[in-house]
C-alpha cells in the first residue's frame, strides 16, 4: 500500500464527529473528558482526524429534496464523504430524554447514506441486555442466563413471578439498558427481590436478572475488523458486582494477548455484527465461562495508569483506524 493510501494519510473522512448527549453534570464532564476524550482527541490528531463531541440536537437537516438532503453540523455542512459519526444509545437515567431524539437522528443519518460504524441495529441489540443475550443464542461460549422483567406501575401484581420459577438465589439484578453497572444490585430472597423490582419502577426501567457467581474472573475482548486485539481480564475477591469496573471487594486485573478459550465467541459475534470494532464482555465461574455482554463503543480509560495509557492509545488507534478503512469500504461500495 502506498503511503498516501494508508488510512493515517488520507485526507477524504476528515472528521470524526461523536453524537453524544451534554446532561452530564459538570464533575462527569470533566472526568469523562480527562479518562476518555481527551485521549480520544489526540489519538484521532495521530491519524489525520478532527473529533468533535455533538449534542444530537446540533444537527439540522435541509431534506426539501429528498434526493439530495443536506446536513449541517452547527451551521456547518457535513457530507457522507468527508464526516463519520460515531451514534451508539447513551442511556443513564440523566440521559432518558434523549434516546428518542438519538433513535430518530441515527436512523436519519443511515438513510441519507452516512457511514455509521455503529448501525441503529446493532445500537438496539448492544444496549439491552436482554437483546444481546438472544443475538447469542447460538454463540459457542454460552450467553448468561437472564430473565427480563418489565417493572413500571404494574410490577407491585407481581406477574412476573412465573418467569422466576426455578431460580436459585443469590441473584445479580440491574437495568436491561443501563451501563457502568449503575443500578446493580444482589438479592438473597424474592423479597429482596420485589424490593429492587419495584424501585426500578420508580425509573420507568426493566431489569435483567441473572446468577450472582462470588470470587469470578470476569473481563472484556476488545475486537477490531473481526479479530481479538487486547484482551482485559479481572478477578473480584469478596462482595464484588463487577471486576472490569470495580464496585467493592478487591479487584486484580491484567491484560492478555490471547485467551484460546473465547476464539470461537469472538469469531461469531463478529460474523453477526459485521462492525468495525465491538468489546465482549465474558465472566468466568470458575468451571466454565459466559459471554454477558457487548458494547459497540465499549470505552477504554486512560487515566489509571502509564500502562493502561499505553494499552488505551494502542486500542483507540487501531480502532479510528478500522473506521477509516470503513468508510473507503463504504463509499467505494456506494460508488
Amino acid at each position: 500500500m502506498a503511503d498516501d493510501e494508508r488510512p493515517e494519510n488520507r485526507t477524504a473522512a476528515r472528521r470524526l464527529c461523536w453524537i453524544y448527549p451534554d446532561r452530564g453534570t459538570a464533575e462527569q464532564r470533566e472526568m469523562e473528558a480527562r479518562n476518555v476524550w481527551d485521549g480520544y482527541r489526540a489519538v484521532a490528531g495521530d491519524l489525520g482526524l478532527e473529533m468533535s463531541l455533538h449534542k444530537p440536537e446540533e444537527i439540522a437537516i435541509d431534506a426539501r429534496d429528498p434526493r439530495r438532503p443536506r446536513f449541517y453540523l452547527n451551521g456547518d455542512q457535513v457530507t457522507p464523504e468527508d464526516t463519520i459519526f460515531v451514534t451508539y444509545l447513551y442511556s443513564l437515567p440523566h440521559q432518558a430524554p434523549d434516546v428518542a431524539n438519538q433513535v430518530m437522528l441515527y436512523t436519519n443519518l443511515e438513510q441519507a447514506g452516512f457511514y455509521l460504524p455503529i448501525p441503529p441495529r446493532i445500537a438496539y441489540i448492544g444496549r439491552d441486555k436482554l437483546a444481546t443475550m438472544l443475538f447469542l443464542a447460538d454463540c459457542p461460549v454460552p450467553a448468561l442466563p437472564s430473565v427480563r422483567i418489565g417493572t413500571g406501575r404494574s410490577a407491585m401484581s407481581a406477574h412476573y413471578d412465573i418467569a422466576l420459577s426455578g431460580l436459585t438465589y443469590p441473584l445479580i439484578v440491574k437495568p436491561a439498558y443501563w451501563g457502568m453497572g449503575l443500578g446493580t444490585s444482589v438479592v438473597t430472597n424474592i423479597h429482596d427481590l420485589r424490593g429492587v423490582i419495584g424501585m426500578a419502577g420508580g425509573a420507568d426501567v426493566p431489569v435483567v436478572v441473572q446468577p450472582y457467581f462470588e470470587n469470578v474472573s470476569e473481563g472484556r475482548v476488545y475486537v477490531i475488523d473481526g479479530k481479538p486485539h487486547t484482551i482485559l481480564r479481572g478477578r473480584k475477591e469478596g462482595y464484588c458486582m463487577m471486576a472490569v469496573r470495580a464496585t467493592g471487594g478487591k479487584i486484580h486485573r491484567e491484560y492478555l494477548d490471547s485467551l484460546p478459550e473465547l476464539e470461537e465467541a469472538v469469531a461469531y459475534a463478529a460474523r453477526r455484527l459485521r462492525t468495525a470494532y465491538f468489546t465482549l464482555d465474558f465472566l468466568h465461574d470458575g468451571e466454565r465461562y459466559w459471554i454477558h455482554e457487548i458494547e459497540p463503543d465499549g470505552a477504554v480509560g486512560f487515566s489509571q495508569n502509564a500502562d493502561q495509557g499505553d494499552v488505551a492509545y494502542r486500542v483507540i488507534h487501531d480502532r479510528f483506524a478500522a473506521y477509516l478503512r470503513g468508510h473507503d469500504a463504504f463509499l467505494k461500495d456506494r460508488a
